[in-house]
């Protein structure tokens, strides 16, 4: 059985009324306490520990909240959001994106990413994308905001983009690329916090700087859980500033 067109309009009318129900409930059995399940999401691209201390700091705030927390890609949890399977997601866009309209968006930071090669490959400094295409290269998935950004880049100077491995995870790559693999992109402070900073170099790309914006997102209705995601909010941007790469 399917949800008539009606239906489905019901179904997004009645969200928000019963958002508002459960709010007031809230506020008079919990006296205005954020409880309850807060579900939200952490892009894989600002690393393990972004996550780590979201969870941290929203459990000391907020004990009697439910928490259930997720890494995945941006584009993930921003269609997680979409169909309300989220509460919150902290994404990262290309320099310059937007977040859907149908979403609430406050931009929090700016992360530069590093183009790292082994160390022994001779380049001339600053390189370009057109000395770099015939290398290959170590990227996360497709889905993933630098991965688009190389490879947008290279279209748009009708270069080749040769990708010898696609792998999820910052030292596994930076291991990869130390073995001479091949290149990879890196964000600048998960790799000055990466036990494999030493065994690769920083090449700087005269037609290639690419910048991520860092988002908080979450759906039109919060509620009880403005709170939470505004304690989401203050996590990430005090692990951005302890790297001193918020811009």
């Amino acid at each position: 059985m399917q949800p008539t067109r009606a239906g489905k309009q019901t179904y997004e009318f009645a969200k928000p009324v019963l958002g508002s129900v459960n709010d007031l409930k809230t506020a008079v059995v919990h006296n205005g306490e954020t409880t309850g399940d807060f579900r939200f999401g952490v892009s894989r691209a600002l690393g393990d520990t972004a996550l780590t201390r979201s969870i941290s700091l929203l459990r000391a705030a907020y004990p009697k909240l439910k928490i259930q927390a997720f890494a995945q890609w941006s584009d993930t949890l921003v269609e997680r959001l979409q169909n309300r399977s989220l509460d919150a997601a902290v994404v990262v866009l290309p320099d310059g994106g937007v977040p859907p309209a149908n979403l609430i968006g406050e931009r929090i930071g700016t992360q530069t990413v590093d183009v790292v090669a082994p160390k022994s490959l001779r380049l001339p400094e600053p390189a370009t994308l057109e000395q770099l295409s015939s290398h290959s290269w170590i990227l996360n998935p497709r889905s993933c905001a630098g991965a688009q950004a190389i490879g947008t880049a290279m279209l748009q100077r009708g270069l080749p983009l040769v990708v010898a491995i696609e792998a999820e995870g910052n030292d596994l790559q930076l291991s990869l690329v130390s073995q001479g693999v091949g290149l990879g992109l890196v964000v600048s402070r998960i790799l000055r916090a990466s036990p494999f900073r030493k065994s690769v170099k920083v090449i700087k790309v005269r037609d290639f700087s690419p910048k991520q914006g860092v988002w908080v997102l979450h759906s039109q209705q919060l509620g009880r859980l403005a709170p939470a995601v505004q304690c989401l909010s203050n996590a990430v941007k005090g692990q951005l500033l302890s790297h001193r790469s918020l811009k």
